[in-house]
């Protein structure tokens, strides 16, 4: 494998240069990559694998081959370039080795120009009244929480960096923000990783209200309502922070699934007391951003409390994990709270729930270039589990990967799905009348994700 890929590199190095020589190059190479894969979803199982692990949906590559120009399919073009060595080297090798290179070529040129499943925004913007994250606001160390702590340590400069370019243009707009993140931090840092995602889709938001936490307006032109929370530990629990074993599993999201739902409760009747009132509320989609942080270990829960939470269901792993339902958590080990509050219209209020278990400081680290281990595991459909265990020089994972959107059906006003329609954004979505949920993950797109720092 050697030889091949020291041909895809020298192959890749030439289409570089070609693609650098034109004008709005970046189109250029985005535009490349759509007519490669447009061209290869005609191969075999394989190659079409393969374009789903690139991370372009299907209707952002079909029909990319009718809408060229000069620049990309000219005869100084790139795509001619590499057509040629194709089909001289199909000649050699055969047909079906030559198009699997000839998609490797195609990914190599994206992980180059950070497209698709190695997209990284790397710019920063300013802001009327910036953050200062890292200029210490309360000079007693004793205050600050565990993870500021953490990332305040000469070596985690390049995390610092990667957040800090999260924060870029976010107002702070209540003189709290920066104290608030050096002292409790989590949700803090939640809307930080938001508003990047914010970022990603191209979404406007207005800090001009100050209520809820993000109004935004999606390059669609709609305008939506976004309240963000955090689960946290209960008074009498560990915090996350805390190194301790894994609860036992029904223990575990158990706890999860009360301290969630509690959120979400919090910010509903946040809404139905005030946020309802508000010109810029009435008539929009509300959404509540959720993430979990309520107990040692708690990324491993993946999505499994929050479909309990919402939708009543789960899986069972002691009866070769079938389905089952779960229709209540017990809080304190002795009261009942109803799960299941995407099941009717007692949440009408709510057009859909943001969550993930990715975003926490390791997102920062994947993205810091620290030689780090990753252990990651990703979602197919035939495959099943894919398991890695890599160094971090060949992990990519884009900022939103991990992300969920579940999809309220009872909402009054629907979040629209076009604004956070990326690939590796997932949607859920719960048929009413056969009790089923539709969970529509793509390919290859992360699950779970650990670090370890390499000693």
């Amino acid at each position: 494998m050697q030889h091949v890929k020291e041909f895809t590199d020298a192959v890749s190095r030439e289409i570089i240069k070609i693609i650098d020589s034109k004008d709005r190059s970046s189109d250029v190479a985005l535009q490349f990559i759509l007519e490669e894969l447009d061209a290869a979803r005609s191969g075999n199982e394989i190659i079409r694998d393969k374009i789903d692990s690139l991370y372009f949906k299907d209707n952002e590559y079909s029909g990319a081959m009718e809408h060229s120009w000069d620049d990309v399919d000219g005869p100084y073009g790139p795509q001619q370039f590499l057509l040629k060595i194709i089909l001289r080297l199909a000649q050699k090798i055969g047909s079906t080795e030559a198009a699997y290179i000839r998609i490797l070529v195609t990914e190599s040129i994206a992980r180059h120009y950070k497209l698709g499943r190695f997209h990284k925004s790397d710019y920063s913007i300013s802001a009327k009244k910036p953050l200062a994250l890292f200029e210490v606001q309360d000079k007693n160390s004793d205050e600050f929480h565990p993870h500021f702590s953490f990332l305040l340590k000469d070596e985690n400069k390049p995390i610092r960096d990667v957040i800090c370019r999260w924060a870029s243009g976010f107002e702070d707009r209540d003189n709290k923000f920066n104290h608030e993140f050096q002292t409790t931090f989590n949700s803090s840092f939640w809307e930080i990783y938001l508003y990047q995602c914010f970022k990603d889709l191209k979404i406007n938001v207005d800090f001009s209200k100050p209520s809820p936490d993000f109004s935004i307006t999606t390059k669609e032109n709609n305008s939506i309502n976004i309240e963000a929370v955090t689960a946290n530990h209960a008074v009498d629990s560990y915090p996350e922070w805390i190194r301790r074993d894994l609860k036992e599993n029904n223990d575990f999201l158990n706890f999860s699934c009360v301290r969630l739902l509690n959120a979400i409760q919090s910010k509903h009747q946040k809404f139905s007391r005030s946020y309802s009132k508000l010109d810029h509320v009435k008539g929009k989609p509300f959404v509540i951003a959720l993430a979990p942080f309520e107990q040692p270990l708690f990324f491993m829960q993946n999505n499994e409390a929050i479909i309990r939470v919402l939708y009543g269901q789960g899986i069972d792993k002691d009866s070769n994990y079938s389905e089952v339902f779960t229709p209540t958590a017990v809080k304190n080990g002795k009261i009942p709270l109803e799960l299941g509050i995407f099941t009717n219209d007692k949440y009408k209020d709510i057009s859909a729930v943001i969550f993930s278990t990715t975003a926490t400081v390791g997102k920062a680290m994947t993205q810091a270039g620290l030689p780090i281990e990753i252990r990651c595991s990703r979602y197919h459909p035939q495959k099943g589990l894919i398991i890695e265990l890599i160094d971090s020089s060949e992990h990519f994972e884009t900022h939103l990967d991990g992300l969920q959107i579940h999809h309220n059906p009872y909402a009054e006003h629907k979040l629209p799905r076009e604004a956070f329609d990326r690939y590796e954004v997932t949607h859920y979505f719960y048929d009413v009348n056969l009790n089923r949920i539709d969970n529509q993950q793509r390919s290859y797109t992360i699950i779970s994700r650990n670090t370890f720092f390499t000693l």
